[in-house]
């Protein structure tokens, strides 16, 4: 009981903002809810989709590479790029989308640089997806090491000593050992992109954390806001079950 108490009030501490959303959205009658038909609410879902999926794929690819270097190798400084790669995690990821912009965007450093009059559009789906992957990957990164370091070296040796390549070796022998921890990274990759909104408002990408801020904000019925707020949280139920299942 002692146990159960507190662990009860924690939970219903954390449901009350889903507690609300259903709340606001059953109280809103069928308003709210039409905007669930509109073609604009089913672009939205798609482009969210499209950039989490990218921002995962972008990660796994930055971050197990990276692992595999600082843990088996001999790369020079490794424990100084083993810091350096994490330090990502403390810088908030809009500051890196501000970087970004400042950098590459209009009237930015590159450009200045160059001395040109224009340089390609930063703003949209790449920007978002270079900001995020920059802010993200150390969850993969992280992850993907802890798991090489618990690794039996053994294992690998044991394939190169029955002549398989180095490529053979890994991808037969390390990657299904590393699956749980990549796995495991790359779902909070993909939680975090979902939920991030200073990112996606910075770069101008149209995502549902956006969408619900400015129906939020711009209209006098917050209705509409709740339904796409109940969306995303399907796409985070929908990511929680791929993963489980893919596990």
């Amino acid at each position: 009981l002692l146990l159960a108490l507190p662990a009860g009030l924690v939970v219903a501490l954390l449901l009350l903002p889903l507690a609300y959303l259903v709340v606001r959205a059953a109280g809103g009658g069928g308003r709210g809810w039409r905007i669930l038909g509109r073609q604009n609410t089913v672009e939205l879902v798609l482009q969210t989709g499209a950039l989490v999926l990218a921002v995962t794929a972008a990660t796994i690819v930055v971050g197990v590479p990276l692992a595999w270097l600082v843990t088996r190798t001999d790369l020079p400084g490794r424990r100084f790029w083993a810091v350096a790669a994490a330090l990502p995690l403390v810088i908030p990821s809009y500051v890196a989308a501000f970087c970004l912009l400042g950098a590459f965007g209009p009237k930015g450093l590159l450009q200045k640089i160059l001395g040109v009059e224009r340089l390609p559009e930063i703003y949209g789906f790449w920007g978002a997806l270079a900001a995020l992957t920059l802010s993200t990957y150390p969850f993969v990164f992280l992850l993907t090491a802890a798991a090489l370091r618990g690794l039996d070296p053994a294992l690998e040796e044991a394939a190169r000593g029955l002549g398989r390549s180095r490529l053979h070796t890994f991808v037969r022998v390390t990657l299904p050992a590393l699956r749980p921890a990549i796995g495991s990274g790359a779902l909070l990759v993909a939680l975090y992109t979902l939920s991030d909104f200073g990112v996606v408002s910075l770069m101008r990408y149209e995502a549902l954390t956006r969408a619900i801020y400015l129906q939020y904000r711009s209209l006098f019925d917050r209705t509409p806001a709740a339904v796409l707020a109940l969306v995303l949280v399907a796409l985070t139920a929908l990511v929680l079950a791929v993963e489980g299942r893919t596990r």
